[in-house]
């Protein structure tokens, strides 16, 4: 089953708007604590705001830490002797997935799209196919553009084929990083 995500947005989406505004409350709370020290006449109100202002902090961290488990490694990743393909759970893969097109629209709110899911194998990587992006999966653009993003994400690889298999996902197979491309060897 696909996940559905909100599509970008110019005006910020939450995973942007948050952490930022977590920081916010932290100084601010910070700063509430200091002052109440400072007018004693003011001060439980101060004190009061501020541990306010600390607990949505708190919450706004335990957004981020909900948002990047998978970047963060809390549950740990799975990873291969030769290549880190950690960069696939990340915000940024969602971002490549959006920007070359491998979404489906969502048939309830057109507001959403439905971003595949990306897993990690013992060869590679395999994305599931929904929609009618089955030959937009297996073709050379689309396999150069991933291999592209995973090279620029700091992982030395190459995307050596693509393969639909009948269980609804398409399997990439992905060698160490070579210097040569595939028409040269």
């Amino acid at each position: 089953m696909a996940v559905r995500c909100r599509k970008p947005q110019e005006g910020g989406t939450p995973e942007k708007v948050i952490p930022p505004l977590g920081w916010l409350f932290l100084v601010c709370g910070i700063a509430l604590w200091i002052l109440a020290f400072q007018v004693p006449w003011f001060g439980q109100y101060c004190i009061f705001f501020g541990t306010c202002s600390l607990g949505l902090a708190l919450g706004c961290l335990g957004y981020w830490v909900y948002l990047h488990a998978d970047e963060i490694r809390i549950w740990g990743i799975p990873h291969s002797k030769n290549v880190d393909l950690s960069v696939i759970y990340t915000a940024k893969m969602k971002a490549f997935l959006f920007q070359t097109n491998t979404t489906a629209p969502d048939p309830y709110d057109p507001r959403y799209q439905q971003l595949p899911h990306v897993r990690r194998t013992k060869d590679g990587l395999k994305i599931e196919v929904i929609g009618k992006l089955r030959q937009w999966l297996i073709s050379d653009q689309f396999r150069d553009s991933l291999e592209s993003f995973l090279n620029c994400q700091g992982c030395n690889v190459s995307v050596q084929n693509a393969q639909y298999h009948p269980d609804g996902w398409v399997y990439f197979t992905i060698i160490c990083g070579i210097k040569s491309d595939r028409l040269r060897f």
